[in-house]
């Protein structure tokens, strides 16, 4: 008679646990599609108390004949198929000589290794899903390089497009992956590429910034977008026969998508100040810096580890991490660089970040709110200024 007790589940799991688990991991253990769907139709056909129960055991009784119709193959096929389970450590086969099954004798195939296995199939989904969120971290990473290289070469002469050294770039970049494939490239080739992806537009920087003078457009910064903000908010007359507002003064709302309309009378000029010194801090040369210092922990983290790279770029490169963790679309983010500028997509991410923890209005779902922001952008309405302003405003600065 035993003594000691059958092992259980952890507290909090359940049979159907154990079946959801194994479809998941099915494959990372080396099952087939057909082994992962015989062994949880095994594990559905156990008495369910004997997976939390130490006094039970998790028993497949069924005939083999009368499974093998349920699956629809021969026995000959079944029997295989057991035997592969049991090789991968699965079952164990505990039946009379002649294969028979008897419940009441406790004679079938055992599935206690399930539960012996339970936490380290835990782990191994565990681990697939943090590397599938570096994967996507990557991918992030990778639509900044393919927007950081259009919009380096867009700055660029047409005759300087035509140099040897641009154009072996070029015709380089045109050998990158396709952005729908990069998942299926493994972890370590797309950091691979990755790196190559960042050496070429390294180069390209280098290139650029060795013939100053080949430079026929601006480069984006901070400050050009602060100042671009700045001026449209001037632009907005205050008018007490008007019933909107100036988009730089967002006193009673921390919204990070305010647009230019406000009181019937202008702010009070104590407000107004403020909000204009506040102006000249984000435009000024230590904008990026004090824009920075109102990142949640996690932002600021990803720019420590950027602190060698140029603030502009290590403030892209930081929000592109981040883009994953916020639950946003590779698509969205895409999107945005696209539509604002690599710059001014990064500060959106930014404020997104942290307007998560807002008292009054949280950012919930900042994958919509990403698109919400590009809308009020491709309509002149987005008032990253008064955002910054707000979100200083709440940090009690």
């Amino acid at each position: 008679m035993r003594t000691q007790p059958h092992p259980a589940l952890p507290q909090g799991y359940s049979r159907r646990d154990v079946i959801a688990l194994v479809a998941d991991v099915g494959r990372d253990i080396g099952l087939s599609t057909r082994l992962t769907d015989i062994l949880t139709r095994m594990i559905g056909s156990t008495d369910q108390d004997a997976w939390v129960d130490p006094e039970k055991e998790p028993i497949f009784y069924g005939r083999q004949e009368t499974f093998a119709q349920r699956l629809r193959i021969s026995t000959r096929q079944l029997r295989s198929h057991e035997k592969s389970l049991q090789k991968h450590g699965l079952i164990q086969r505990r039946t009379l000589a002649n294969g028979s099954r008897y419940g009441s004798a406790g004679l079938g195939l055992v599935l206690t290794p399930l539960i012996e296995r339970f936490t380290e199939f835990l782990d191994i989904r565990e681990a697939r899903k943090a590397q599938f969120e570096r994967m996507k971290q990557l991918k992030a990473l990778r639509s900044v390089r393919l927007a950081t290289f259009r919009d380096e070469l867009a700055r660029l002469s047409e005759d300087d497009q035509s140099s040897a050294d641009v154009q072996a770039m070029i015709q380089e970049r045109t050998t990158w992956p396709r952005t729908d494939t990069l998942l299926s490239l493994g972890e370590a080739q797309l950091s691979q590429h990755l790196d190559d992806a960042t050496s070429l537009c390294t180069t390209l920087v280098e290139w650029i910034e060795n013939h100053s003078d080949s430079s026929c457009e601006p480069e984006e910064t901070f400050r050009s977008y602060i100042q671009e903000d700045i001026h449209q908010i001037h632009s907005e007359e205050c008018n007490a026969s008007d019933n909107k507002r100036s988009a730089g003064l967002p006193a009673h709302s921390d919204s990070i998508m305010s647009e230019p309309d406000g009181p019937d009378d202008c702010r009070e000029k104590q407000l107004q100040a403020e909000t204009e010194a506040l102006q000249g801090l984000f435009s000024g040369f230590y904008g990026l810096s004090h824009a920075i210092s109102l990142a949640s922990e996690e932002f600021q983290m990803e720019m420590e580890a950027r602190s060698g790279e140029r603030p502009e770029y290590a403030l892209v490169e930081a929000a592109a991490a981040r883009v994953p963790h916020l639950g946003i679309n590779i698509t969205a983010w895409a999107a945005a660089c696209d539509r604002m500028g690599r710059t001014k997509a990064a500060i959106c991410i930014l404020l997104l970040d942290a307007n998560r923890d807002h008292a009054v209005n949280p950012v919930r779902n900042p994958g919509g709110a990403l698109r919400g922001m590009i809308k009020a952008h491709n309509r002149g309405k987005l008032n990253i200024i008064g955002s910054l302003i707000g979100l200083h405003r709440r940090r009690g600065l």
